[in-house]
């Protein structure tokens, strides 16, 4: 018998306006399920679209004026498609869920989707979505009482599922990472700078680029050695808010950014590294996390969901406080700590690579299979 998966998502690696670590981990994924017949749906994003490796792709909704108009037209045109597909029994179906981009359709068909959930939103959808706030809130928490199969990257989400449905078939499968061909440095003995490293999308809010900005101006008035680098995904509205923010910081000078860096440059940006910074206010797990600690980088982060599974606390980086009102000094205080222990920073750093080695994406495929094959059954 025929094994088909449809997957739907609205997000995709080539999406310009996000583009995330979820989207790369489906892909990464429904690439290496070859044993499944494999079709994707995804958003219309402004640049076109590129299909996973040997996957067709369709994409769904108006992308002509903005993101946000994107996001909330995919939902009603994917699941008119969704109702008419889903008329075949066979056919198995996973979902990146997104409450900013809700698909309701998939409320009706939860006998067989895998939910795949990295975070849960809650009461910050309200506050960024306004006067749609409320329904996209209700999506999430439908989703999370009457889904029957969740995938899941984090034991901190699977807590929050499990408070609200208890009876729900939970796996957690953590994201995999894509290693280079050459070895980590050897040694970071010897530099003129201790450097600090993020990398990840240009988000000031999600990612914490404020928190970021403000904890290494405090670390840079007293360490004369501390350098900044900054690389990641950026847009014009990322562009104009760094420049704006960066124009008043203390330390501009010793701050470098690199925007949308190729995979050769953003393993130079982690080997030139000392400590990688994650100060996230939301995180399902964090790819650039498990990169910068495969290159051996100590990681001090904040203590969001995902990132107490991708950082081993206090062996292979540091967990600090979430909270808007302590994040910054506590950022501050770690730092300052592994900046001033040259010895503690490559103790953590040899043990971030061993930990790191464990995440692959065929340990992930593997599982997610399994899963998927568990959801056929049931149909039969």
């Amino acid at each position: 018998m025929t094994r088909t998966l449809l997957h739907l998502t609205w997000d995709s690696p080539d999406n310009p306006w996000c583009g995330g670590g979820g989207a790369f981990r489906d892909y990464r994924i429904l690439e290496r399920l070859t044993g499944w017949e494999r079709e994707v749906w995804s958003g219309s994003h402004t640049n076109g679209s590129k299909a996973p490796i040997g996957i067709a792709r369709s994409d769904f909704g108006f992308r002509r004026f903005s993101e946000f108009v994107s996001r909330r037209t995919w939902g009603p045109v994917a699941s008119r498609a969704l109702r008419r597909k889903l008329s075949d029994r066979s056919i198995v179906v996973s979902h990146s869920v997104s409450p900013w981009a809700p698909v309701w359709e998939t409320l009706r068909h939860q006998d067989r989707i895998l939910n795949v959930i990295h975070h849960v939103a809650g009461e910050e959808i309200l506050c960024r979505l306004g006067p749609f706030g409320p329904s996209s809130l209700c999506y999430e928490q439908r989703t999370i009482a009457e889904g029957r199969f969740f995938s899941l990257s984090n034991r901190a989400t699977a807590a929050k599922v499990r408070e609200v449905n208890p009876h729900a078939r939970i796996e957690l499968i953590p994201i995999g990472f894509d290693p280079p061909s050459f070895a980590p440095p050897a040694s970071r003995e010897g530099r003129p700078h201790d450097t600090i490293v993020f990398l990840g999308r240009l988000d000031h809010r999600m990612k914490g680029l404020d928190r970021l900005f403000a904890a290494f101006g405090k670390v840079a008035s007293f360490n004369e050695r501390a350098r900044l680098v900054v690389a990641g995904r950026a847009d014009r509205s990322m562009d104009s808010w760094i420049c704006n923010e960066l124009s008043k910081h203390p330390a501009r000078d010793r701050i470098e950014i690199v925007p949308n860096p190729t995979d050769e440059r953003k393993y130079q940006v982690l080997d030139e590294g000392d400590i990688f910074c994650v100060p996230s206010r939301f995180e399902g797990w964090c790819i650039a996390a498990v990169e910068a600690q495969s290159r051996g980088l100590p990681v001090v982060a904040t203590r969001t969901d995902g990132l107490q599974d991708s950082v081993s606390d206090c062996c292979t980086g540091m967990l600090v406080s979430n909270s808007e009102s302590d994040a910054v000094d506590a950022l501050v205080a770690s730092l300052q700590s592994l900046l001033a222990d040259r010895h503690l920073r490559s103790t953590m750093g040899a043990a971030a690579i061993a930990w790191a080695n464990r995440f692959t994406w065929d340990a992930a495929t593997r599982s997610t299979e399994t899963f998927l094959d568990e959801i056929r059954q049931t149909l039969v």
